[in-house]
């Protein structure tokens, strides 16, 4: 089996044009038809049904059945190319989202700093879908992340750092009843988190359920901007308790009728990995917090 082949499979299908895939490979037409016989005699099946017009591109059950393999093949022919690159370069890349960085990290520094692993971790910032997202593809090796659900992905291992609560939080200033209903917010300014983080989800499960959360003012990746805003009393919102650690001039509603899921920070990678010492140390520091 060639892997150069089920690339230009894969990418044949994907186009439906051998001229195009061609193109796309920078190589002959002659090449992409030579690698699709390649695979038929391989297999001993046709792979793409012939029609009588050019450039015309159909899979057959067993073209289709090829596709679905040769994609997780390729999938992990990438993997184990950033893999060992990354071994090559003795580097660990590793997904730090903003709120579980600023709360975790503080934690743990000393124990990163003596084990001579700072300079060895390649930090990538982002929110916790992107990190996920960017794991999946094997643009980092391991990372931290939130989330309301318990990953079911046999792709990935884990371990349940903390497990914390979503707030909703308004300025100090605000006068509101020590218990309240979630329909009490119903006229409030609201600002969140944006798509990026996982508060999103939640916020429309509001939204769908009591049609609350519905005037949204302002969204923002930075959630210390956030806080300062509901601080000022710009409006309300919705935040991981995680966020509120060291926080003035802040109060949590005490909302009585309606339980948010769970807040789980985790430390998760793929379970491919194969963790050298220092990964296996920087695993091992965080999963004793």
């Amino acid at each position: 089996m060639n892997v150069k082949d089920l690339k230009y499979f894969v990418k044949l299908q994907e186009l439906k044009s051998y001229s195009d895939t061609a193109h796309y490979f920078g190589v002959s037409q002659p090449t992409i038809t030579y690698a699709v016989k390649r695979l038929e005699t391989e297999y001993q099946t046709e792979l793409i049904v012939r029609k009588s017009y050019a450039n015309s591109v159909t899979l057959t059950h067993a073209g289709d059945q090829i596709l679905a393999h040769a994609k997780k093949i390729l999938r992990e022919d990438h993997l184990m190319q950033k893999d060992l690159q990354r071994i090559r370069d003795s580097r660990i890349k590793m997904g730090f989202p903003p709120i579980i960085t600023n709360y975790l990290v503080p934690l743990v520094f000393d124990q990163l700093r003596d084990n001579d692993l700072l300079s060895r971790i390649e930090p990538v910032r982002s929110g916790s879908k992107e990190l996920l997202d960017k794991l999946y593809n094997g643009d980092i090796d391991i990372a931290l992340l939130g989330t309301t659900r318990i990953p079911e992905n046999g792709n990935f291992d884990f371990n349940i750092i903390k497990v914390h609560n979503f707030k909703i939080i308004a300025s100090s200033e605000r006068q509101f009843p020590k218990e309240l209903k979630i329909r009490d917010l119903q006229n409030e300014d609201v600002l969140i988190l944006d798509e990026s983080s996982v508060h999103q989800l939640i916020v429309n499960n509001i939204i769908e359920k009591y049609n609350v959360f519905t005037n949204v003012i302002y969204q923002t990746s930075d959630y210390r901007l956030l806080l300062d805003l509901v601080k000022r009393n710009k409006g309300i919102s919705l935040i991981t308790e995680t966020a509120l650690q060291v926080v003035e001039g802040i109060q949590e509603l005490n909302v009585v009728d309606e339980t948010f899921p769970p807040f789980y920070i985790m430390l998760i990678y793929r379970s491919s990995l194969k963790a050298g010492p220092h990964t296996q140390k920087i695993i091992d520091i965080f999963s004793e917090l």
